[in-house]
């Protein structure tokens, strides 16, 4: 498959998903129901997580699909800086959600109507993270969200090892896998003496744009075992 195919192919099912964004973020607001979306989303991605790494965030992510088919063309698309993926920056993320849900759910869960209150804090949740991603994304790069995103995170610690992408001594270091690279991963710095190793890269999508665009076949998804 051709690198043009590839991205056609990914693009094709994301176009499946990326409506979901909107319309909990605008919906949400006017049909609180829709807001269970969002604790749906984040189960069904630790739950992949589980098998396949950070598979969901590539196409499956609503929030994701729209940031590759809408905000990238809006995107400067500048390398993020690492201060964004850093540990503690993750944590103070996975801080501020736990601490909403901490502060919000109890008075909406006491309230006269559970149900949409519960609901409308999902929907707030998302809409303030979504704009964050946004306002972010424009500046420097569409998929910035996705290196801190809690969701992503708790992703990326539970799927560790799980599908990963592989490089080969073959490797020229020629960085042309950084340039399709949806999260940036260098994956030339993980490049072996001899034989294959793991790209130990837990925020890989498994997206498999890089592997399309290797000129000398170096990289590759594990085979199970």
């Amino acid at each position: 498959m051709s690198l043009e195919s590839a991205i056609a192919n990914r693009n094709r099912k994301q176009y499946l998903t990326w409506w979901i964004l909107p319309l909990v973020v605008i919906g949400g607001w006017f049909y609180p129901l829709l807001g269970y979306l969002l604790p749906i989303c984040m189960i069904a991605a630790m739950g992949i997580a589980l098998f396949k790494g950070r598979y969901w965030c590539d196409w499956m992510c609503p929030r994701g699909a729209s940031w590759d088919l809408l905000l990238s063309k809006l995107s400067l698309k500048k390398e993020v800086p690492s201060f964004f993926r850093s540990t503690p920056f993750r944590m103070l993320w996975i801080m501020i959600l736990m601490g909403v849900l901490a502060f919000k759910l109890p008075s909406a869960l006491a309230s006269l109507d559970p149900i949409n209150q519960v609901g409308l804090v999902f929907t707030m949740l998302l809409t303030v993270t979504t704009v964050v991603g946004i306002v972010l994304g424009i500046p420097i790069h569409h998929r910035i969200w996705c290196g801190f995103c809690p969701v992503g995170t708790m992703s990326n610690w539970i799927g560790k090892g799980k599908y990963a992408l592989e490089i080969d001594s073959n490797c020229k270091e020629c960085k042309t896998c950084h340039d399709v690279c949806p999260m940036q991963i260098r994956k030339w710095e993980y490049k072996p003496e001899k034989e294959w190793a793991a790209v130990e890269n837990w925020d890989c999508l498994k997206c498999g744009l890089c592997i399309e665009v290797c000129p000398t076949m170096s990289l590759k998804f594990k085979e199970a075992s």
